[in-house]
């Protein structure tokens, strides 16, 4: 109620991004045949729709005369539009999509096996 866009509920903006979220991936889709397999999959899934979302993919909302930006841009956590190949083969990206390249909880499990057996 103390929102400063408006004084009564407004969820336009979540649906907004579920709808989003729906039509990126295909495991989501209402009338899709496609499913995820397993949950890590969807996990991984979803999480390279979030990446794509935030770093490549211009959004219309944030057009500042000729020039379109993405969520990142704006936030001033890049300089560029990025792509799937600077992402995955930079440095930078194993900090920005972490989750998908590496699992941590799964590392953290086999390090401490390493160090009980050593």
């Amino acid at each position: 109620m103390r929102s400063e866009d408006s004084e009564k509920l407004d969820t336009s903006f979540i649906e907004r991004l579920n709808l989003t979220i729906r039509q990126g991936s295909a495991y989501l889709g209402r009338r899709s045949p496609c499913h995820a397999r397993s949950r890590e999959h969807l996990s991984d899934h979803l999480e390279l729709l979030r990446c794509h979302y935030n770093f490549v993919r211009p959004h219309s909302a944030l057009r500042f005369g000729t020039e379109v930006k993405t969520p990142a841009i704006q936030a001033g956590l890049v300089s560029r539009r990025l792509t799937f190949r600077e992402i995955f083969m930079s440095v930078a990206g194993m900090f920005l999509c972490a989750p998908i390249l590496l699992d941590l909880s799964r590392v953290e499990g086999r390090l401490e096996a390493l160090r009980r057996a050593a």
